[in-house]
């Protein structure tokens, strides 16, 4: 599938009120409003650092689950996250085989070039479509989170890991999963432009699962790197 992109470029060429959410010094303060403090949610994941805002949706996650192994669709409240929602990608499964963005925050498109709300996932076909599936549906057969750290594109070539912090949501009313996580810069960047192609693979560097309180799924094929 191919999509029209309306990069806007940066700096100057950007919209006054998008600029900042790019930059490094507002990734790293953006906050979840939580009722209380981050004491007990892990900075690292295995040997992953977590980046400030995939460690504030998880703090948001499992004050929000409550002793439930996830929390609900009822649950996601866009005045807890609204820091955290220009980086924030919320997914509904539509049935078995198609994951379409409900949300795609504000920096995603501009960091992107594209909006891709109402866009299934997987209609951006690559060799590794399939797994990446796999892989998504296990946060729902047995509670718990994923992080990925990915390779992407700046504009003039470079090439620079994204971590991609994904946990899981049970349905609503309409009986859909849904899934919530974001996206931000894995190192330290001036100023966050990729370059994404949705047909490509983007190298994988790292794919753990992580225990929030039912195990993590057995180690298969492909399922963990």
């Amino acid at each position: 599938m191919k999509m029209n992109r309306q990069r806007r470029g940066s700096g100057e060429g950007r919209p006054t009120w998008i600029q900042p959410l790019m930059e490094w010094s507002s990734i790293q303060k953006v906050k979840a409003r939580l009722k209380g403090p981050l004491d007990g949610v892990p900075a690292e994941i295995g040997n992953i650092t977590l980046s400030n805002a995939g460690r504030q949706l998880l703090a948001w996650w499992l004050e929000a689950r409550g002793d439930r192994a996830m929390p609900e669709a009822g649950d996601v409240n866009p005045r807890a996250l609204v820091e955290l929602l220009p980086y924030i990608r919320y997914l509904s499964w539509e049935d078995e085989d198609r994951l379409v963005f409900r949300i795609f925050g504000s920096a995603l498109a501009e960091a992107t070039g594209t909006d891709i709300t109402g866009y299934d996932m997987f209609a951006f076909s690559h060799d590794e479509a399939g797994i990446d599936k796999v892989r998504l549906k296990r946060i729902h057969e047995q509670p718990c989170g994923i992080v990925l750290v990915r390779d992407v594109f700046s504009k003039d070539g470079a090439c620079y890991p994204c971590e991609f912090m994904t946990l899981p949501i049970a349905p609503g009313p309409d009986g859909k999963k849904r899934i919530i996580g974001t996206i931000v810069p894995a190192v330290q960047v001036e100023e966050w432009k990729a370059d994404f192609i949705f047909d490509r693979i983007l190298t994988l560097r790292r794919a753990l699962y992580f225990d929030t309180g039912a195990g993590v799924p057995d180690p298969a094929p492909g399922l963990y790197v």
